[in-house]
């Protein structure tokens, strides 16, 4: 590769990057979300969590994602994920937002559910269908559990962006809940949450559409 191509891939590197929801970016570069577990038990941010973004921010990152953020304490991965529900002290967040958010870059949330793969000294892991497998055992959502969901992703949504956060990312990978629907090795439901790939993607397809 010649020095100038290697000039002109370099450059675009670092050129801004207008996203279809409107947000630029000043570069891309983006820290890609992962549960760092640094919440202090209780579902909030500590210092040394909103440091690390502070630190990612000062470096040059265009955007940050915090990973696993939950909209309710009850189904969380691990202790050390935050919770964003109507109990979350705003100040703490609000202190997260603003650090991560320096020099120009932007901090979002990634809105996570851990359902079957909820960690189960804290909760009862429970996902789109009864599993009773080595390593991993979970009950059932009702259909009212179900459909109460998009609205507490809304809520979370709602909450990060009046707490000055940037955005948020929906977490439909990695074996969590809305991946969980999505697999038909996980779902097994017989009602209008399973069975086709229309009938799997039905929650993921309403938890987009509560956030618009």
């Amino acid at each position: 590769m010649s020095q100038t191509t290697h000039d002109n891939r370099q450059g675009v590197l670092f050129e801004p990057l207008l996203l279809p929801c409107g947000t630029i970016l000043k570069n891309r570069i983006v820290k890609s979300a992962m549960s760092d577990s640094l919440g202090d038990g209780t579902g909030h941010p500590t210092q040394a969590q909103i440091r690390l973004y502070q630190r990612w921010a000062e470096g040059g990152v265009a955007l940050s994602i915090i990973g696993e953020v939950q909209g309710s304490g009850k189904l969380a991965e691990k202790p050390g994920n935050l919770v964003l529900d109507d109990n979350a002290d705003p100040e703490r967040f609000e202190a997260l937002a603003f650090f991560g958010a320096t020099h120009g870059a932007q901090l979002w949330l990634q809105l996570g559910h851990a359902g079957a793969l909820a960690y189960p000294s804290t909760s009862t892991p429970t996902g789109p269908s009864a599993l009773n497998l080595p390593g991993l055992i979970c009950a059932e959502l009702s259909r009212d559990e179900i459909t109460a969901l998009p609205f507490e992703f809304a809520r979370t949504a709602r909450l990060a962006r009046d707490g000055g956060f940037g955005g948020v990312e929906i977490h439909a990978a990695h074996g969590f809940l809305i991946s969980q629907f999505l697999s038909p090795l996980f779902n097994r439901r017989t009602d209008d949450y399973g069975g086709s790939i229309d009938g799997r993607m039905r929650l993921l397809l309403e938890v987009v559409g509560a956030l618009h």
